[in-house]
C-alpha cells in the first residue's frame, strides 16, 4: 500500500515539475525567407505565403524554458533553442515578439523573419 503511495505521488510531482519548467510556448510564424552567402552576399528573399505554409504549416511551435521569458522584457536577441531547420532566436519589441529561424546548408544561410505569440499553461 504504502508503495503505491509513493508511485503516486512521484507521478504528480514529476508532472508538476515538466509542467513548471516549460511553463510557456511559443508559437511563430514567418513571413519571409532570406538567403546570405557565408560570405555576405544577399542571394534572395522570398515572401511566398504558400511556400512558408507548406513548409511550417500553422507555424513553429516550440516549449520555451521559464529562465529565458525574462529575456524577452531586455528587447536583445536570444537563442530560444534548436529544432530541425536551425536555430530559434526571439526578441521582445513594442509589437510582440519577434522570431527568426536561422539554418546553415553549405555555404548559405537562411534567415526565417517572422513574429511570435507566447501562450501558458
Amino acid at each position: 500500500m504504502k508503495k503505491n503511495i509513493f508511485n503516486i505521488l512521484l507521478v504528480f510531482v514529476t508532472l508538476f515539475f515538466l509542467k513548471s519548467v516549460y511553463a510557456a510556448t511559443v508559437s511563430c510564424s514567418f513571413m519571409s525567407e532570406t538567403t546570405i552567402s557565408k560570405s555576405g552576399e544577399w542571394l534572395k528573399t522570398e515572401a511566398d505565403f504558400m511556400k512558408l505554409y507548406d513548409m511550417f504549416g500553422d507555424g513553429l511551435e516550440m516549449k520555451l524554458d521559464n529562465s529565458l521569458l525574462g529575456n524577452l522584457d531586455s528587447k536583445e536577441p536570444f537563442l530560444a533553442g534548436e529544432v530541425d531547420r536551425g536555430r530559434v532566436f526571439l526578441m521582445g519589441s513594442e509589437y510582440g515578439v519577434v522570431g527568426k529561424l536561422i539554418g546553415v546548408e553549405g555555404d548559405q544561410l537562411t534567415i526565417y523573419d517572422g513574429m511570435c505569440t507566447v501562450g501558458f499553461g
